[in-house]
């Protein structure tokens, strides 16, 4: 039997989250307000990677923006009292996009541009004393297809994205629309709950 080989489309994971009001309002209209501020950083950012192979013109026709729905999480750390979190997932790819090389250079330029979103949300990061505390915005940058790197600005992959069930849930169910979700079976007498 013989399995033809798959091409795998390369992928920009983004997380997104809030929960306290800022400037745009509550966390749910800042989050929805940023969705097209978002996404077009990220065409913006693909244009100015100017890969001869990105048809500029049409990029955005090329490209798939597939969100998670909301979710409401409790926060990780940080003041026990502060408000539950709303919180997203992006995911991004595209035939032209997948003939981009993920680098360091591209990936930190990208985590800039999300970072000028948070403060047009009213997030300041510098004035903030309370690690991992409130926040009117929060972009994370999770993944780059396997782009690995460790800077002063940007790690990739996320370094706790397996400890951060309001990445992974989302993240989930963006996946689960091509592919299917996984169907649980029961086997009580050699697999134990």
């Amino acid at each position: 039997m013989t399995y033809a080989k798959q091409k795998t489309e390369l992928k920009l994971v983004i997380s997104i989250g809030a929960n306290i009001p800022g400037i745009l309002g509550d966390p749910i209209r800042t989050i929805a307000a940023m969705r097209p501020l978002i996404e077009k950083s990220i065409l913006d950012w693909i244009v100015a990677l100017n890969c001869p192979k990105i048809d500029s013109q049409n990029i955005d026709k090329s490209l798939s923006f597939q969100w998670a729905p909301l979710f409401e999480t409790e926060p990780l750390g940080g003041p026990i009292d502060q408000p539950k979190f709303i919180n997203t997932v992006l995911v991004v790819e595209g035939k032209d996009f997948s003939s981009v090389t993920p680098n360091e250079k591209a990936a930190i330029c990208l985590m800039k541009k999300f970072l000028d979103l948070e403060k047009i949300a009213g997030r300041e990061r510098e004035n903030t004393e309370i690690f991992l505390g409130p926040r009117s915005l929060d972009i994370d940058f999770i993944s780059w297809g396997g782009l690995q790197i460790n800077t002063e600005t940007l790690i990739l992959p996320h370094p706790r994205l397996s400890e951060r069930n309001f990445v992974l849930i989302p993240l989930a169910e963006v996946l689960s629309k091509d592919q299917g979700k996984p169907k649980q079976i029961n086997s009580p007498k050699i697999w134990p709950e």
